[in-house]
């Protein structure tokens, strides 16, 4: 068997191509694992799922377990990378502070919806992501310096709402079939709701439900 040097045509024939065979065995391992688990996927059933020799997990990652970590730094490197970048700096002003976190979720949410199969995987798996804990370190570094700086409430707990934040993304990436199935939503397929869902959220986190000019006291 010829190693899988050349990358085929799709089998639609339109003269596309296929991602490279490395590329196909990560999303393929993915895919399954993410119903199945890892230990419940066999090498040849990946294979099979990639369209791709019975040795090239071999060929490209060694064996099964370096596959496993492949696909964690794929997710890891993809989803966080570009959200770290845009927290790097502590915010110059309400204006600033309120536009990169828009930002950030967007990035996040788009990044996860991309790599649904691999976040579906690292749940299962409870992988542990050293980007994912940088992110959410660095998330709470920046709200503690708009803190320090008066932007947020000296009251709010910084690392809970950096939490809750990314617990929104995942559970709206997690059950975006449902939603879809259950609503017509489409997260995935719609930009303007997807617009629509990063603005609300970030509203949520910023200002809450009650109005700031509003009594107390009950009707």
């Amino acid at each position: 068997m010829g190693k899988d040097n050349k990358t085929p045509r799709s089998p639609a024939g339109d003269g596309s191509h296929r991602p490279p065979a490395r590329e196909r065995l990560i999303a393929a391992a993915a895919r399954l694992s993410a119903a199945k688990g890892f230990d419940g996927v066999s090498v040849r059933e990946i294979c099979k799922e990639a369209g791709t020799g019975i040795n090239m997990i071999h060929h490209y990652f060694g064996n099964k377990d370096g596959l496993h970590d492949a696909i964690a730094a794929r997710f890891d490197e993809s989803v966080y990378v570009v959200p770290l970048r845009l927290l790097e700096m502590p915010a110059r002003s309400r204006d600033d502070l309120c536009a990169r976190l828009e930002l950030v979720i967007q990035t996040t949410l788009e990044a996860c919806l991309a790599e649904r199969a691999t976040m579906m995987m690292a749940l299962r798996e409870q992988l542990q992501l050293a980007t994912l804990t940088a992110f959410l370190d660095r998330l709470v570094k920046f709200l503690e310096e708009a803190q320090s700086l008066g932007i947020v409430r000296a009251q709010v707990d910084t690392s809970m709402i950096s939490g809750a934040i990314l617990d929104r993304i995942i559970n709206q990436v997690q059950f975006a079939p449902w939603i879809k199935a259950s609503t017509g939503l489409d997260i995935a397929a719609d930009a303007a709701y997807r617009g629509r869902w990063c603005r609300s959220n970030l509203d949520l986190f910023l200002h809450g439900l009650l109005d700031s000019q509003s009594g107390s006291g009950s009707a």
